[in-house]
């Protein structure tokens, strides 16, 4: 008999290198760490950590960037009684003049009380 052959396993296939990635601003260096609000890859030199984060410069001026103020919206608040007073007077107004139309084309017949005696009959 034959001594038995030494069992030897198959080749492991070499590992695909992973391409290292480079910084966004420079090409010729590493990037070393990822912005959290753009997800892009810088160098030392392109990465602040503020507030234990890092950002991008800028991603980092946007975050300290002190709020612009919105311009105050006009409030109309102030006019709605003034219009609602105004719209009580012209009612008040317009009620008086056509009541007063109302009773000036009453005929004068109606005044003098002769409208009521042709109206019985006597």
């Amino acid at each position: 008999m034959n001594p038995p052959a030494a069992i030897i396993p198959p080749p492991v296939p070499a590992r695909a290198v992973a391409p290292r990635r480079r910084c966004v601003r420079h090409e010729e260096r590493e990037a070393v760490a990822r912005c959290v609000d753009c997800g892009g890859g810088f160098c030392r030199e392109c990465i602040t950590e503020h507030e234990n984060r890092l950002y991008c410069a800028p991603c980092f001026a946007r975050r300290t960037a002190p709020a612009t103020p919105k311009p105050a919206r006009r409030s109309w608040s102030g006019l709605r009684p003034l219009l609602l007073g105004a719209g009580s007077v012209f009612c008040l107004v317009l009620g008086f003049y056509l009541l007063g139309r109302v009773l000036a084309s009453i005929p004068s017949d109606f005044h003098d009380g002769t409208i009521w005696r042709e109206a019985v009959g006597r």
